[in-house]
């Protein structure tokens, strides 16, 4: 025997080389994406590691419950509980309409006491809140049950500002829309564990779905423990403590960004309500058209927000989106009357240009949020802008409902005028902030 790569043992030639085996051919490659690659891929997508990258994990738990609760609650209390539609409707209505006034002031604590632990302080409170919907038995307790997880969803938008401002800095609209990206493929994944439950259709199943929603907050607040803590910022002499609701330009703004924000219950609300009752297109295009809206803002809202800069930018995109929603609108009214291939064709094309618009409004809200309110005072800021969202969320419904499903045509084609005076009255409400602020205002 020899020592491989040495000289033989003993005497003084060499034993001949024994001959190596045939080596047999390696198969050939599948085509396709190396794991590697896939694995670069996947980092690429995702925030570097550290502060950035935990607190989108917490978003993400978090929208995973949500996912998980949309439609399971009411089914849970109309056929578990026994409650009347009518009036689960509305005690989730008035519930959550009042708790959106909670969002400028958990906002505001955000700003002087530290927003880390608010927003942990916050989540642990949406873990009991949430739970509430499995006990609920009554208009009233589960009017206080959605005023308490309304809470919790504005308390949490606002107190999550400063640590975005804090943390991501200059990309905090970049972050945004990547945070936005990753959670719509969170609702997706949510609401897909969701439909499992809504098959098997027993009350077991809806309590677990609804504690197992209550336990994402719970991972949420553990993570967000891992944050660095953000001291808050001193308090500026030269404005008043609640600076954010007298500042008129702001207001505006938000205002102006809420009527914009109608539009997100087009896709949820008013446009499968539309395709059954008014149109030949089939029932499964519902789905169809939730699906290319979702993938489509997974894929593209990070690429979109890249070009928003500043709040001038931002406004640019508004009109964008405004432009954008007005041509959808239209389109969704003109499917009433066509062939079911044709009404599937224009709502195809309809929805593809609503998610432009979607998108560009979203990049554009982010910065808008931002970049006008005064960093000292972020938290309470987001909180006021947030009621702008909320508004719109709640009366979007009834609104969509009076203006589009009744009217018909004429109708869709209002709200997207509608959609459109908005996104062009941004550049002027933009001008008008920008010079309350001065000079010496620097964009996020």
């Amino acid at each position: 025997m020899k020592r491989a790569g040495g000289p033989p043992r003993g005497g003084t030639a060499a034993e001949p080389a024994e001959p190596e085996p045939p080596q047999s051919p390696e198969p050939p490659r599948l085509a396709g994406p190396r794991p590697g690659r896939l694995r670069a891929a996947v980092r690429r997508a995702l925030p570097e590691p550290g502060p950035q990258r935990l607190l989108a994990g917490a978003s993400f738990a978090v929208t995973v419950g949500g996912g998980m609760l949309a439609g399971t609650t009411m089914l849970y209390l109309t056929r578990i509980v026994g409650m009347s539609a009518v009036r689960v409707g509305l005690g989730l209505t008035v519930g959550a309409v009042l708790g959106l006034v909670f969002g400028p002031y958990i906002g505001h604590l955000a700003d002087r006491r530290g927003p880390r632990e608010v927003h942990v302080a916050t989540m642990m409170c949406g873990v009991a809140a949430t739970a509430g919907f499995a006990v609920a038995r009554s208009f009233w307790a589960l009017a206080l049950v959605s005023l308490l997880t309304t809470a919790v969803g504005s308390a949490a938008v606002a107190s999550r500002a400063p640590l975005i401002r804090a943390l991501a800095g200059a990309d905090a609209t970049a972050y945004l829309a990547y945070q936005r990206a990753i959670t719509n493929v969170a609702i997706m994944a949510g609401v897909l564990i969701g439909t499992v439950g809504i098959q098997l259709d027993s009350g077991p199943v809806y309590v677990g779905l609804i504690l197992a929603a209550a336990g994402t907050f719970l991972v949420a607040a553990a993570i967000l423990t891992r944050l660095p803590h953000v001291p808050p910022l001193p308090v500026d002499p030269a404005h008043s403590r609640w600076a954010a609701l007298t500042d008129r330009a702001y207001l505006a703004v938000t205002l102006i960004n809420g009527g914009m924000s109608l539009h997100l219950a087009i896709p949820t609300f008013a446009l499968p309500l539309w395709i059954v009752e008014n149109t030949s297109a089939p029932r499964a295009a519902i789905t169809g058209i939730m699906l290319v809206n979702g993938v489509l803002v997974v894929a593209l809202q990070v690429r979109v927000s890249r070009g928003v800069t500043d709040p001038r930018t931002a406004a640019l995109r508004m009109r964008w989106a405004g432009a954008a929603l007005l041509v959808s609108t239209v389109l969704i009214g003109a499917m009433s009357g066509l062939a079911w291939w044709s009404a599937l064709l224009v709502l195809l094309v309809a929805t593809v240009v609503y998610t432009f618009g979607e998108l560009w409004q979203a990049a554009a809200s982010f910065e808008l949020a931002f970049g006008l309110a005064r960093p000292h005072l972020q938290g309470q800021y987001a909180g006021i802008f947030g009621l702008g969202v909320g508004g719109a969320n709640a009366a979007a419904p009834a609104v969509l409902a009076a203006v589009c499903l009744d009217h018909g045509p004429p109708g869709w084609a209002v709200l997207g005028a509608l959609l459109l005076g908005c996104g062009a009255l941004t550049p002027r409400a933009v001008r008008w902030a920008e010079a309350t602020r001065g000079p010496a205002a620097a964009p996020v």
